[in-house]
């Protein structure tokens, strides 16, 4: 997300969009205010209790990447 300039707060605005529900976080040594962080958490526990295997998440992975980069 930092290589494209995106905060973890405008990251978790545009996946909410997309139905995709995150928490913006903060990472270690983070530079920025913890009301704007670099990072983001997903909850991966959410999805393993919906059925979801490892192979899954990369179908996962590729929709938050389309929408972080729309």
């Amino acid at each position: 997300m930092a290589s494209q300039g995106i905060g973890g707060r405008e990251a978790s605005e545009k996946l909410e969009r997309a139905g995709i529900i995150v928490n913006k976080n903060a990472i270690p040594f983070d530079t920025r205010s913890p009301v704007d962080p670099s990072g983001i958490r997903l909850g991966t526990a959410g999805e393993t209790t919906r059925g979801k295997r490892a192979k899954d998440m990369l179908g996962i992975a590729q929709k938050i990447d389309r929408a972080l980069r729309s």
